[in-house]
């Protein structure tokens, strides 16, 4: 409470963005008696962000008057609209942000012994380069960059170098060791002890997705979120539950639709409030995420007493409610990697029956040794199996193995093709069409 009520004041004198914001939401750091007072404050959206940005370049209420010089910029990857510019002084950004991921790394036993490779090109996403700089200057590992390497020189300098840690989304880490199969190597003889995955949904909220890269890796699997715009959030420890770093940033979780808390431990989407850098803080700030839920008050096995993240379901637009069922990508995604015929290369599309009904549609690529013949019956099986799930049918279809883009970072695997609403209720029709041309 005390970081919180000290960054609303500081932001209330120095940040004319907040200063507006809040008058015109009537709020005034005196109402800010206590925690529950939180919610008086208005929520930021990313939205409101771009615009400063665009009203006040580069950086507009990224940048509170008066702050820097800047060593860093970080930049959103802009799937949702033009990219976010953020930028940080020396001090929030290995003071503060690396300070964040050192407990990821820490948690996830890299020591200074350690020798990291950070398996990603290097732009202005931060998620995992901020993980990379705090394994070199906070942790003292040594770590090798390879931002333009091939698959197969990273299989080769993994062994070359003695590399012990990787690093990366995922999606990439099991493309890598679905490369090294296809090249004769097996990946759990190169050596790697442990795999640390950012970018997207890993082991804490996907747990199959951890069983497929422990198997194909051999190697211990931790997994750390955050946002840009905040903080790292939440990590995994050796007991595999993710702790949030609630010193950093308070997490509330919010029904999507009434924006009111949702009792404690229950889904809903994230709101983050930065309680401690100074240059860009973000308070109640609208992640975009849904989250499983927040259970606090607990001592995890490890001995930590830090609130607990559940894990991730989705983007807020990647739930898709089918005869009052709610569907999360995620959901999905932990049925398809726990079929072991199915490679690591799917999508899901949502649209419209001619009725009118949402419906999803399933599109996977079986692994390159399960015979033509046998692909009905898989299609079968993954449909019987989410239907288990989830209690709805869903289309499936099966792709030829190398259809579908691999991904270095995001994995960009849902489409939503339904056309959106007017508000008068009716289906735009443009949008209608655009959404048919996509299909």
């Amino acid at each position: 409470m005390a970081r919180l009520r000290e960054q609303i004041n500081y932001l209330w004198e120095k940040s004319p963005f907040y200063r507006q914001k809040w008058e015109e939401s009537n709020f005034c750091p005196a109402l800010l008696r206590t925690l529950d007072d939180i919610n008086r404050i208005p929520i930021l959206h990313k939205e409101e962000i771009r615009l400063s940005q665009e009203q006040d370049p580069p950086y507009g209420m990224m940048s509170v008057p008066g702050r820097g010089p800047f060593i860093r910029i970080g930049m959103t990857s802009g799937t949702t609209g033009e990219p976010v510019i953020i930028p940080f002084t020396e001090e929030d950004y290995f003071g503060v942000y690396c300070a964040g991921a050192a407990r990821a790394v820490w948690a996830a036993g890299i020591r200074k012994e350690d020798v990291v490779h950070a398996a990603f090109g290097f732009t202005p996403f931060l998620g995992l380069a901020a993980a990379y700089d705090c394994c070199e200057h906070l942790i003292g590992s040594l770590v090798i960059p390879g931002g333009i390497w091939s698959s197969l020189m990273r299989l080769t300098m993994i062994r070359k170098l003695g590399i012990t840690v990787l690093m990366g989304t995922p999606t990439y880490l099991l493309h890598l060791a679905k490369v090294a199969e296809e090249n004769g190597i097996d990946a759990r003889t190169l050596g790697i002890k442990t795999i640390l995955t950012a970018g997207e949904p890993g082991k804490m909220s996907i747990p199959n997705t951890g069983v497929r890269l422990e198997e194909a890796w051999g190697a211990r699997i931790f997994d750390y979120c955050g946002t840009q715009e905040t903080h790292y959030l939440a990590w995994l420890c050796d007991e595999n539950v993710g702790h949030i770093n609630e010193d950093l940033a308070y997490c509330e979780v919010l029904d999507p639709e009434t924006d009111e808390p949702v009792p404690p431990g229950e889904s809903g989407k994230l709101v983050v409030t930065d309680l401690i850098s100074k240059t860009h803080p973000c308070i109640r700030f609208e992640t975009g995420d849904l989250v499983k839920g927040i259970e606090a008050g607990a001592t995890c096995a490890c001995g930590r007493t830090l609130s607990v993240m559940k894990g991730f379901m989705g983007r807020v637009g990647d739930i898709i409610k089918i005869r009052g069922v709610c569907v999360s990508v995620a959901g999905i995604e932990n049925v398809i990697r726990g079929i072991s015929e199915c490679s690591d290369s799917y999508e899901y599309i949502a649209s419209k029956t001619e009725g009118g009904m949402d419906k999803i549609t399933v599109r996977v690529e079986p692994k390159y040794d399960v015979d033509s013949g046998q692909w009905d019956d898989l299609r079968k099986k993954i449909a019987q199996k989410l239907q288990l799930s989830f209690m709805v049918n869903m289309d499936v279809e099966l792709l030829a193995p190398g259809t579908l883009p691999v991904y270095e970072l995001k994995a960009k695997r849902f489409r939503d093709n339904r056309p959106p609403i007017t508000d008068t209720g009716e289906v735009s029709t443009k949008a209608a069409e655009k959404a048919t041309a996509r299909v």
